[in-house]
């Protein structure tokens, strides 16, 4: 499923020629096709029904050629029609294993898409942020980064959907998703957690600039939204930790999804970004504490408008 379609262009391209070489050394008296056919549906899975296709068109010219297309001086009308009757059996063999590799193949990226991904809005749904997340964090610990986890909320969403109908509110959503997975990096996480909440997930070199991403973050999200519209506004809350000291994603999720809520409380359209104090086991393992310590809370307040 992820072998490159140029390094399987290469293996394709190989396997045929050294089938191609076997057929002609063993003539007319070996049938290989079941080689064929194997390459057809390798090529069918890797790089489309035509290619596949084709594959299949040069077995039967392979056979053909392994007869003397017929043409030769001793072959009878029955040796003819044999040919001709082989040919067609080949023929039809390689366009049902093709069509049945590729329907394979796409039932599979089917089901592959819909379960990573948020079937409105096209983003990222939930389960696949959860699955990606631990790699992400994994990858920030050994590049020694920092971690920006955002966790939004739309302000007066519902009125959308009241005053101007699920359609409407359906179309906000698309469009807010699109335009926010284009505000943050490709290698970055976007995701729908579920409704109109939302949540992110950067790397940043260290803390500083992490209050610096979720201010930028939030500004352009605010943006997005004013271009709808409608009145709608971001509550977000900003977690910025060392990738170091994440051993539960589940907690800094939590703990993100906490200061939203502490935004909504406080009169919503606002951004607040915390960092957690780290502590230590009795083990000597780095842990982060389910809410953020208010005595020692570095947060910022910003107003989107």
């Amino acid at each position: 499923m992820r072998l490159p379609r140029s390094r399987a262009q290469i293996i394709l391209g190989l396997s045929l020629l050294v089938t191609v070489a076997a057929d002609f050394a063993t003539g007319p008296d070996v049938n290989l096709h079941v080689f064929y056919l194997a390459i057809a549906c390798f090529g069918s899975w890797c790089l489309g029904e035509r290619t596949g296709l084709a594959v299949g068109v040069i077995a039967v010219l392979m056979l053909a050629a392994n007869r003397g297309f017929g043409f030769g001086e001793h072959v009878s009308h029955a040796q003819r029609a044999t040919l001709f009757w082989n040919m067609l059996a080949r023929c039809l063999t390689s366009i049902i294993m093709v069509a049945t590799a590729s329907g394979l193949r796409h039932s599979l990226d089917e089901a592959r898409w819909s379960a990573t991904t948020d079937a409105l809005t096209g983003v990222l749904n939930k389960a696949a942020f959860q699955r990606r997340l631990g790699a992400l964090v994994r990858h920030a610990q050994r590049r020694g980064d920092s971690l920006v986890l955002a966790y939004i909320d739309l302000d007066g969403f519902k009125g959308v959907n009241d005053g101007f109908g699920h359609a409407a509110g359906d179309r906000l959503l698309c469009d807010f998703s699109e335009q926010a997975s284009d505000a943050i990096r490709a290698h970055d996480l976007f995701a729908r957690i579920g409704g109109d909440e939302f949540v992110t997930l950067m790397t940043v070199p260290n803390g500083p600039q992490g209050d610096i991403a979720a201010e930028r973050l939030h500004h352009r999200l605010s943006v997005i939204l004013r271009g709808t519209g409608h009145a709608v506004t971001c509550s977000m809350g900003a977690m910025v930790v060392p990738a170091q000291a994440v051993v539960d994603t589940t907690t800094l999720v939590e703990a993100a999804d906490a200061l939203m809520y502490e935004v909504k409380r406080g009169g919503k359209n606002a951004l607040r970004v915390a960092r957690l104090d780290l502590q230590t086991t009795s083990t000597g393992q780095v842990v982060l504490p389910l809410r953020p310590d208010r005595r020692k809370d570095q947060s910022k307040m910003a107003d989107a408008a």
